[in-house]
């Protein structure tokens, strides 16, 4: 079994390692425990015992709100398990996202078309449903308050996903981004676009980053992993990387799907080489990159973009 880690980032806000997968540093969650504890992201529920450990190692039993930044299976899989686990939580997420916790049958099915039914289990686990009358619904300027004057805004920044939400606290200067700007593991010095379907878009992504840039935060609280201290040095690389990426694919069109998927891969995982990262960094990068899911979010946006 993995150990617990809770990591204090000062003026109350926790790094809570999920071990997700039950592997160490592929989720953050980020625990403001101040009087009105809440809670951002909360993994899948297949390991969402690993971060009821770790909130019971530090004396919590009650969360007033778990917001989670999108509705993806690694970030609110669990959602509806804490739920049960503590009655008097409200479940905050974008209203984009909000009916699919509550019925997540089709968020389900849509999951199953990349991984097979038992995969879906051996990988996330199972969702529960949400009442309705549990949800917090969370949109641009939303504020989640957290006692003693103290509150989280909330930004509506879809590109990633259309129910994606970012949160910002002033005291912390924390931006919580969940999968906004991409994978940035720590030590690796590197940010890693994210371009699932069927909803990314780098016209949308690019604007979420400028924003998120004008809110001169003292850190991006990466969901995987952790708090970036470079901010805007952090959103400039990964504009200019996630372009890269859609350039490199429109410039593809030739190749079937397959060819793409390990085209794409040897043309990224070489440039990494040709920068100078280490080989274990570049190792880690491929390891939690689904391949065939990038590329196909690319390739899509370029396909609707197309027909317009």
């Amino acid at each position: 079994m993995p150990e617990v880690s809770v990591t204090p980032l000062g003026h109350d806000l926790y790094l809570i390692d999920a071990y997700m997968h039950d592997e160490a540093e592929r989720l953050a969650c980020y625990l403001f425990d101040t009087p009105n504890r809440v809670l951002i992201e909360c993994g899948p529920s297949r390991t969402i015992g690993h971060l009821y450990e770790a909130l019971a190692s530090i004396g919590v039993d009650d969360v007033a709100v778990l917001a989670v930044t999108h509705i993806h299976l690694d970030h609110a899989g669990g959602a509806g398990h804490l739920a049960r686990r503590f009655p008097a939580a409200r479940i905050g997420v974008h209203e984009q996202g909000a009916r699919h916790l509550v019925a997540p049958e089709r968020l389900w099915a849509s999951a199953e078309r990349i991984y097979t039914p038992q995969g879906m289990l051996d990988l996330w686990g199972p969702m529960e449903p949400i009442p309705a009358e549990r949800l917090l619904v969370l949109e641009e300027g939303s504020t989640l308050p957290l006692g003693n004057g103290r509150h989280i805004e909330v930004m509506y920044t879809p590109g990633h996903a259309r129910h994606h939400v970012v949160f910002h606290e002033a005291d912390t200067g924390a931006a919580l981004i969940g999968d906004s700007v991409g994978l940035a593991f720590p030590h690796g010095h590197l940010v890693h676009p994210n371009t699932p379907p069927p909803d990314f878009d780098p016209h949308l992504v690019a604007e979420q980053m400028r924003r998120i840039a004008a809110r001169q935060p003292a850190f991006l609280g990466f969901a995987h992993y952790g708090p970036d201290r470079d901010p805007q040095g952090t959103l400039e690389t990964a504009q200019r990387r996630m372009w890269d990426w859609v350039r490199w694919v429109e410039g593809a069109a030739a190749l079937d799907d397959a060819a793409l998927v390990a085209a794409m891969r040897e043309w990224v995982l070489a440039g990494y080489r040709a920068e100078g990262y280490p080989d274990d960094t570049i190792a880690r990068y491929d390891r939690n990159t689904y391949w065939p899911m990038q590329s196909a979010g690319i390739r899509r946006w370029l396909s609707q973009s197309s027909e317009r």
